[in-house]
């Protein structure tokens, strides 16, 4: 999954650990509170350039393309293939506190400035090539399908919900199938697949009780399931990994991780480890724990502890790059994290297009 930006916002396992490897810092040559989305290699970096203005900036050049009220912010959503760009505009952001509202979303060309106005949601991702989208709409319960396209749209209607804050995670398996995650009115999760063309849906996995979430995260070949515990509640965590075997055919479950401590989750799927926040100490009776981010291997299931901070409570995947933001600070667990080099890089042949014209 591509996602996403810089938007501000023991142990009972299956898996060993390793000693824990402190983290650098994220070093760009813009401010970091101004950064939504800087690709793999720092050469292209959508930033806030003031209020209410977006820009885009690489090695070459500067311009500001999405303008909106001052009060306004962005998130800004990518993927690894860097064909398409989202941007949510986000009305209001530090007066109106609806975190189930929905925001303007609008489509750009990767590194391009002209784009256009797709649809109202929230939960944005891209999908297969960047050819489509996916969003969450609360006030319908509604997850939408589009086709960047050919414009193209399906709609997958959520059940009644008992946890009315419920945000649906979706991956797409292919150009007729998503999966998704639903909770139902008695409080139970369950990951489901959709078949777009037919409608049909199946239950691929369900919560054996109340209290848990489901998480899922995607690479080209496995689609990882995290379940884990709402906070306060007493059950443990585990995180499964299901093969993609081909377009329409989903095998079997291989259980990656099982714990009787009640982790943060928060997983990130790389090609061949698995991010996640893990509670590493817990104190009932004071009501405290110690959080800390862990990268899980898939060949081996070892863990290896990534940070010793003890509150840890987010990750971040931009571009392949995993980050943790901490204190006014990003942390980066994988990936370059010195991107502040005065050193113009070689345009792609893009830019240099750009630059005769």
């Amino acid at each position: 999954m591509g996602l996403i930006s810089l938007l501000f916002l023991a142990l009972v396992s299956l898996a060993q650990e390793t000693k824990v490897k402190g983290p650098e810092k994220l070093l760009t040559k813009h401010a970091i509170d101004a950064i939504r989305y800087i690709d793999g290699d720092g050469r292209v970096a959508y930033i806030r350039k003031r209020p209410g203005v977006l820009g885009i900036v690489s090695s070459f050049r500067s311009e500001e393309f999405v303008t909106d009220s001052p009060q306004s912010d962005f998130l800004v959503v990518a993927s690894s293939i860097k064909r398409k760009v989202i941007v949510e505009v986000i009305k209001n952001q530090h007066t109106a506190f609806n975190v189930m509202r929905t925001n303007k979303l609008m489509v750009f060309n990767w590194g391009e400035t002209k784009g256009k106005e797709i649809g109202f949601g929230m939960a944005t991702q891209l999908h297969i090539g960047d050819e489509w989208v996916t969003f969450y709409q609360p006030e319908k319960r509604s997850i939408i399908i589009k086709n960047i396209i050919t414009e193209k749209d399906f709609s997958v209607k959520l059940g009644p919900k008992a946890n009315p804050f419920f945000i649906p995670d979706v991956s797409m398996i292919s150009a007729d199938l998503i999966v998704y995650t639903d909770i139902n009115d008695q409080g139970i999760s369950s990951v489901i697949s959709y078949q777009l063309r037919t409608g049909k849906t199946e239950v691929l996995h369900k919560s054996s009780q109340t209290g848990t979430r489901m998480e899922l995260c995607q690479q080209s070949n496995y689609l990882a399931i995290g379940e884990f515990p709402f906070e306060g509640v007493n059950r443990g965590s585990r995180i499964l990994q299901l093969p993609v075997v081909s377009s329409f055919n989903l095998g079997g479950f291989t259980t990656l991780y099982e714990s009787t401590e009640q982790d943060i989750g928060n997983i990130i799927c790389l090609d061949d480890s698995i991010y996640f926040i893990k509670t590493m100490n817990q104190s009932p009776e004071l009501g405290m724990k110690t959080t800390d981010a862990v990268q899980l291997q898939l060949k081996n299931s070892q863990l290896t502890q990534k940070t010793n901070l003890g509150t840890v409570s987010q990750l971040i995947n931009m571009d392949g790059r995993v980050l943790l933001p901490h204190r006014g600070a990003f942390y980066v667990l994988e990936g370059e994290y010195n991107l502040s080099s005065e050193t113009l890089k070689n345009p792609s042949a893009k830019e240099e297009l750009k630059l005769d014209l």
